[in-house]
């Protein structure tokens, strides 16, 4: 793992901050996350990532409002969120080498519009989390949505999604007994 001397995994870090109405931007990033938010809560108008050799975005323990994010050509998770309570509106990841979004660590997340393009998993609900989604489009992905248990001191994941389009996978769906995954109005 890339850290530097504060334990830090990100090229551009927020940790501890108050966020209210702002713009980021990452490109080309060479550290295990491009983006890494800590303990952060506001409002973010909009994330763009793009080339990260690992992770795209990575946020922990934050309470965020995000209207758009897009990030893309990560060779890791396009975007990550754990321990926190996460509402986005509109999504797009693309060309992930992982998963497209993932969920975990007892998280609670909201999410209006997805559109994942080529990416091993298009969604994971992990751990406790609980991951409510209305309008998803995934192309190109091994497993369109995921669910399960991954750490002994949590249960399953779940997912619910309203509105799912999933196109060109290997399984639409994947989940082990505790964790459950819910579709409504599927194309």
């Amino acid at each position: 793992k890339l850290k530097n001397f504060n334990g830090l995994t990100g090229c551009l870090n927020f940790i501890d901050s108050k966020l209210d109405n702002v713009n980021i931007q990452v490109n080309k990033s060479k550290c295990e996350d491009a983006l890494n938010l800590i303990r952060s809560e506001g409002i973010i108008n909009n994330i763009f990532i793009s080339n990260s050799i690992s992770d795209g975005l990575d946020i922990d323990f934050s309470t965020l409002k995000i209207k758009n994010l897009k990030s893309i050509n990560s060779k890791n998770d396009c975007a990550d969120f754990s321990y926190g309570v996460y509402e986005i509106e509109n999504i797009i990841v693309e060309n992930c080498g992982d998963k497209g979004v993932s969920i975990g660590e007892n998280s609670y997340f909201k999410n209006i519009l997805l559109k994942v393009i080529k990416s091993n998993t298009g969604i994971a609900s992990k751990d406790s989390s609980i991951s409510i989604f209305n309008n998803v489009e995934v192309n190109n992905t091994d497993t369109c949505i995921r669910a399960y248990n991954k750490k002994q001191e949590f249960n399953g994941g779940f997912v619910s999604v309203m509105n799912l389009t999933c196109e060109n996978y290997i399984n639409k769906t994947e989940t082990d007994k505790v964790s459950k995954i819910l579709i409504t109005n599927e194309s």
